[in-house]
């Protein structure tokens, strides 16, 4: 066997959603910082975001964790999706910290005091919680959220009229109560709100409104919490409760005066599986808005130690992906 490239990975999963977290084989990146090596990755490797991610390696909702040198935190990371490139993710900062903790990897000091992670979106906070040498959760302590717009209306295709608030969590949502569609918000409808997700985000885009929306988040009530659906493209959902929605969920919350400071909010997966989430500090923006500091409580679940391989007479070395 010729091989032309390797790559040495943990897979995980967060809550049902997967996680690929590359532990070599990604070329030494360019940049100070964690943005602007994600970028150059990006920019001049986008090739192996494809190879570790697309049909025949991975699927439409995998997503990877690349591990990157920091001058402003304990370590750095950036977030790499079959389809794109996002700023901050929640569930894959959780699998990543599993990762290294299958692997042996945690700083020597996270157990005391946890560690900072740089990524494009700022820096974050995770800690651990241990059951003897086990690690048994991750607190990940985001970068600011807050509520951009409040009472949005919006003409969907195929839906209609459409209420919604857009929020920062690390990425920008629109968050959406399920009620306002006509489908059972259970998992095998998933592909029904897929569309309906898609016909919201490309109508509020396509108005100019507001910055451009990266995911639409439903959510239903659920005891002490919601539970969550967040749909990222056409054939692409979230199946966990999703982090960075998460946070945006509680900005939202905050600022309409129904969640306080500290106060305990079950964020539930289509699945059921839930991440326990709370606001830990209120603060105000670099552009004077009303931030909120969010916690997200989850765990990531080891399913592989793999090394993906790509031959030199691989007909499809950049994968695949069906639409």
């Amino acid at each position: 066997m010729r091989t032309s490239r390797l790559l040495n990975v943990v897979d995980s999963h967060t809550a049902g959603h997967p996680t690929r977290t590359v532990l070599s084989g990604i070329p030494p990146l360019r940049g100070k910082t964690v943005r602007e090596q994600r970028d150059d990755f990006r920019d001049n490797h986008d090739g192996l975001r494809t190879l570790l991610l697309h049909e025949p390696r991975g699927h439409a909702a995998m997503a990877a964790a690349v591990p990157v040198p920091s001058r402003e935190a304990d370590q750095g990371l950036f977030f790499v999706f079959s389809y794109s490139y996002a700023d901050m993710c929640g569930h894959a900062t959780i699998g990543f910290v599993a990762s290294l903790a299958a692997t042996g990897a945690l700083p020597a000091h996270f157990r005391e005091g946890g560690m900072s992670i740089e990524t494009p979106a700022g820096i974050i906070h995770v800690t651990g919680t241990f059951e003897a040498d086990r690690l048994t959760s991750v607190v990940l302590r985001n970068v600011p959220a807050y509520l951009m717009a409040s009472d949005v209306r919006v003409e969907a295709e195929g839906l209609g009229s459409i209420t919604c608030d857009i929020a920062y969590g690390g990425i920008t949502y629109a968050i959406v109560e399920a009620s306002q569609v006509d489908l059972p918000f259970e998992m095998d409808q998933a592909n029904g709100w897929c569309r309906a997700g898609m016909a919201i985000k490309e109508a509020l885009n396509a108005s100019g409104g507001t910055q451009p929306i990266s995911s639409v988040l439903f959510h239903a009530p659920i005891d002490g919490g919601g539970r969550h659906l967040v749909i990222l493209a056409g054939n692409k959902f979230d199946r966990s409760p999703c982090g960075t929605g998460t946070s945006a969920r509680l900005a939202q919350l905050n600022a309409r005066g129904q969640l306080a400071l500290n106060a305990p909010y079950r964020a539930e997966n289509i699945l059921g599986v839930p991440f326990q989430a709370r606001i830990v500090q209120t603060a105000q923006g670099k552009e004077g808005q009303d931030t909120v500091i969010p916690e997200i409580r989850g765990m990531a679940h080891i399913s592989a130690f793999s090394t993906i391989v790509l031959e030199e007479e691989d007909p499809l070395p950049a994968g695949f992906l069906p639409k």
